[in-house]
């Protein structure tokens, strides 16, 4: 079987100079997977004709209640975080890259293919979320083969995203 670091993934101390370009790069890539969250609300909108938002009721229990915003960041951290990235991003790209040649067409596929089924997964979140979490998707797969397969800098991306959804959830949650 392969380990961790066939999908970018090292438990190895990296260094300050690779933890900091680690660090600088999760900020860039946070930027761009925030920026295709955006185009996915502004495809949406022109589609329906109607601006509208995600379904966050589910989420409405964390509304003023920081303990339970820190016990859900804490798990959010290691299932959304850490194991979306491992799952979406680490091994559907690169079991779906297995599909054809090394090449730049098949990867971009690969892309594809992991971000629709990332959109998907979030169904609970109603057409909006669906559409926003794929271009979101597509923008970490994309600099996932950019970046050379460096996980790291996708998990901390993600786990930025993570941190401002439910902190806005907290701060006024969306009751439906």
């Amino acid at each position: 079987g392969e380990g961790w670091e066939s999908i970018g993934l090292s438990f190895k101390w990296p260094g300050w100079k690779r933890l900091l370009n680690t660090f600088l790069l999760s900020l860039l890539v946070f930027v761009l997977a925030m920026f295709g969250f955006v185009i996915g609300s502004i495809i949406m909108a022109n589609i329906t004709g109607i601006p509208e938002s995600a379904d966050m009721s589910n989420y409405a229990f964390l509304k003023d209640n920081l303990g339970m915003l820190i016990l859900v960041l804490a798990g959010v951290y290691v299932v959304s975080s850490f194991g979306e990235e491992v799952i979406y991003r680490g091994f559907l790209i690169n079991r779906f890259s297995e599909f054809g040649t090394d090449s730049k067409t098949v990867r971009i596929i690969a892309v594809i293919l992991s971000a629709v089924i990332f959109g998907i997964v979030h169904y609970s979140w109603g057409p909006m979320g669906i559409v926003q979490t794929f271009f979101m998707g597509l923008a970490l797969g994309l600099c996932y083969i950019y970046m050379k397969k460096r996980l790291w800098i996708m998990i901390l991306a993600h786990a930025y995203m993570d941190t401002i959804l439910m902190v806005q959830m907290y701060l006024a949650s969306n009751s439906g």
